[in-house]
């Protein structure tokens, strides 16, 4: 009895077994065309866009396919097609708080292309131009790149060799290895000072972020040389870490010395709403009427009607559709690398700097 207890248990663990090997291999086209009744290059034909195949055949072999959860490999498709269908995207430095929604609109663009998105995030004190990390990248056999990280002419001229095309994101090629599309940052900050030079700016200070950060330089030699144009004095200008906390702890500088600014120019709204709030609970100093400020990028909180914060919008989805056109144009042959594509930013006017009810 005992024995037969032994074998019809260790029977029901190896059908268990059995089963949960049937359940998790993965069924095959040649799986499919046995249950549909075809040919498995009949299968094949019905799975490759554009193939002509009579619509009973394509009902017979979509059928087989549910019923046996089988979807066609995109690693062997690719070998036959010597396309990955895989777009690499390359991020840093997490402080750009646009990345949640550049990574959804690059995701949307690109799928929207038929193709996937493969994220490689990189640190910023990494090299994000070594030969390492472009190994690395091109070991998945990505048809092209799209990178918010600055890229070292190493880095794009292997790039350039495995014929992978290249489109930063946001940043100005040094070279014509890679294409671009950026916010126009000087166009932008021309426009927020025209709108301010319309109203009594005051002393001016800048706040701006990271010395190291590209788009941070951008924008503050923007706003210098708008500056500049209207006649406007200004200065301090202060960096900071493109953080709410560097923006209140910036403010606190700023305000507390003998020249208070009356007008403050951030480099991002992160800052700007620091500093708003630096001036309203702990300065004891009213926004707009004693400090006017200002940020870009126009984050959801900006609109916010506890802030109404003057802002420039960049336009990160036009942004997003452009980068993958232009990776799309030079993957199909119809452009070359070395294009360089400016967006301008939309002022977006509350009342951080002004107050709409008195403004007829």
């Amino acid at each position: 009895m005992a024995s037969h207890s032994n074998n019809g248990t260790e029977s029901s663990g190896s059908g268990e077994a059995s089963e949960s090997k049937r359940n998790t291999a993965r069924s095959t086209s040649y799986d499919v065309a046995r249950l549909a009744g075809v040919s498995q290059s009949t299968v094949s034909r019905v799975f490759r866009e554009g193939a002509s195949v009579s619509k009973s055949t394509r009902k017979k072999v979509e059928t087989a396919a549910l019923a046996l959860n089988y979807s066609p490999s995109q690693i062997a498709r690719s070998l036959i097609t010597q396309r990955s269908n895989m777009i690499a995207v390359v991020i840093t430095d997490p402080s750009n708080r646009a990345y949640p929604d550049i990574l959804f609109y690059l995701g949307q663009e690109i799928q929207g292309t038929g193709n996937r998105m493969l994220v490689f995030a990189v640190p910023r004190d990494a090299d994000a131009g070594s030969i390492a990390t472009v190994r690395e990248i091109l070991a998945y056999h990505v048809d092209g790149i799209i990178s918010s990280a600055m890229l070292n002419d190493e880095f794009l001229s292997s790039c350039s060799q495995a014929e992978v095309p290249v489109v930063l994101f946001n940043r100005t090629p040094e070279n014509a290895l890679a294409s671009a599309v950026c916010c126009d940052h000087a166009s932008g900050m021309d426009t927020l000072v025209r709108y301010l030079s319309g109203r009594p700016m005051g002393h001016v200070a800048l706040l701006a972020g990271p010395e190291w950060a590209p788009v941070s330089r951008e924008r503050l030699e923007g706003a210098t040389s708008a500056l500049a144009r209207v006649g406007q004095e200004f200065g301090p200008i202060v960096h900071s870490d493109y953080t709410f906390e560097g923006g209140r702890r910036s403010a606190r500088d700023l305000l507390s010395g003998h020249q208070t600014p009356h007008t403050i120019i951030c480099a991002n709204d992160a800052m700007a709403l620091g500093v708003m709030d630096a001036c309203r609970f702990e300065l004891g100093l009213s926004v707009p009427n004693d400090v006017a400020v200002t940020g870009f990028d126009d984050i959801p909180q900006a609109a916010w009607p506890s802030y109404g914060l003057t802002t420039l919008r960049q336009p990160v989805r036009r942004m997003a559709n452009t980068a993958v056109r232009m990776l799309m144009e030079q993957l199909g042959g119809s452009s070359r690398s070395g294009e360089r594509r400016l967006l301008p930013p939309e002022i977006m006017i509350r009342s951080s700097t002004h107050n709409p009810k008195s403004a007829g």
